[in-house]
């Protein structure tokens, strides 16, 4: 079920994030505030796959296990048709 995927990827994300302590506060505040977003989102919101996406390119140089967990939502937002 794309929703469960949808929440274990959301749970990943928040992990990889407390094992990044080099991440600055606000790049992990960004973080966390577009997984709000996705756990609160009942409609479609094509600026929240955007944000999503640039994080993604933002973090790869710096933070791959963000991008890749980054992506890896997306992956799932786009199978469930957001």
């Amino acid at each position: 079920m794309p929703n469960d995927s949808l929440k274990q990827q959301l749970e990943q994300l928040h992990e990889t994030l407390q094992q990044q302590p080099e991440l600055n506060d606000s790049d992990r505040q960004l973080v966390k505030q577009i997984a709000q977003d996705i756990e609160q989102m009942g409609v479609a919101d094509d600026d929240l796959s955007e944000r999503i996406r640039q994080q993604a390119v933002q973090f790869e140089q710096q933070h791959p296990a963000i991008a890749e967990a980054l992506r890896q939502v997306m992956d799932t937002l786009a199978r469930i048709g957001v």
